[in-house]
């Protein structure tokens, strides 16, 4: 069991300062490659889950051969993980088999008692695409049938459906190699269809890519999505986290989403590591409290926590005129 200090008070949940709205953790990273129960060189961009009063991280672990392999994290506060020596057992489709594989960025959606795994799949020779699975104990996969044409990923599924049909947030990327927040609607998690982009914000900070990170939070007011994008620096292309409610009928259209982005690459863990700048969320978690535990990773390297709550989040994307939906993206 690795120690930490336990939360952020919650007088710095309710300060107003926009850099109180997401409050990093005192102790990150709150998870590293040192950390780990085996041979490890990087652990990063965890899918999460909540089951039975604990949080579970599907962590992304590379060994020294950089091979990628997923492990399983598990923590009554939210904070203080152990770790499963043993990798997750994840079955190869026979087109991975055949090609040649590569896993990574795994997201969970829990429905009706069933945790559904999408993730991005490398398949040598193509490119990226995106895989999905399932488990009843987020231990044991296994795979649904289908894959995606490259190229794409980010993949994030609903946790209930919209209008009848399941619905999944995607990023297919375009000629330049960026990509877009897209949606897309099946009947039965096999075949997918009816795409069509997310409206979003033109911001200065999303000028090349946008991907769906955490799973969508149901609210009074919208769909509540924290979400990665990335621009270009003088030197490096620097990722960030940014808040969106989307309609709850048709989760296309954006109810609100401020022009200034949530998080930032400013900590050393951040900004140095495999991919420098970087933090990038692959879930959240709501703890009994009422603080929302969103974890993400580090410049690829370690894993992190801040800590905010849905409610300032839903006022953050409502306040103010920069989060009127005519600001959005046509």
């Amino acid at each position: 069991m690795i120690n930490k200090e336990k939360s952020v008070s919650k007088s710095s949940l309710s300060s107003s300062s926009h850099r109180d709205i997401l409050v990093r953790h005192s102790e990150n990273p709150i998870l590293r490659a040192c950390d780990m129960p085996f041979d490890c060189s990087a652990v990063f961009n965890a899918g999460t889950a909540f089951r039975e009063g604990k949080v579970y991280l599907v962590l992304r672990t590379e060994d020294f051969e950089r091979e990628t392999r997923f492990h399983l994290a598990t923590s009554i506060d939210g904070i203080d993980f152990e770790v499963d020596p043993e990798p997750i057992r994840y079955p190869l489709r026979d087109i991975e088999k055949e090609y040649g594989s590569h896993r990574f960025d795994m997201r969970i959606t829990e429905i009706d008692g069933v945790y559904y795994a999408c993730h991005a799949l490398m398949l040598t020779g193509f490119g990226s695409m995106i895989a999905m699975a399932r488990s009843k104990d987020l231990k044991n996969y296994e795979s649904l049938p289908s894959i995606s044409p490259p190229f794409n990923r980010n993949a994030v599924l609903f946790p209930e459906k919209v209008n009848g049909m399941y619905a999944r947030l995607e990023r297919p990327v375009d000629d330049s190699g960026s990509g877009q927040i897209w949606i897309s609607y099946s009947k039965d998690l096999v075949f997918w269809g009816k795409h069509e982009p997310v409206r979003m914000p033109r911001v200065s900070w999303a000028e090349r890519k946008s991907g769906a990170g955490a799973i969508p939070i149901r609210t009074e007011r919208g769909w509540l999505c924290i979400y990665h994008t990335t621009c270009h620096t003088a030197s490096t292309e620097n990722y960030y986290l940014g808040a969106m409610l989307l309609d709850l009928e048709n989760p296309a259209q954006t109810v609100g989403a401020p022009r200034k982005y949530l998080l930032g690459p400013e900590e050393s863990y951040e900004c140095v590591g495999q991919v420098p700048n970087v933090v990038f969320t692959g879930g959240a978690v709501e703890m009994p409290d009422g603080t929302l535990n969103i974890y993400y990773g580090g410049a690829d390297t370690c894993m992190c926590l801040a800590q905010t709550s849905v409610e300032k989040l839903i006022n953050f994307c409502l306040a103010g005129p920069d989060s009127r939906p005519e600001s959005m993206w046509h």
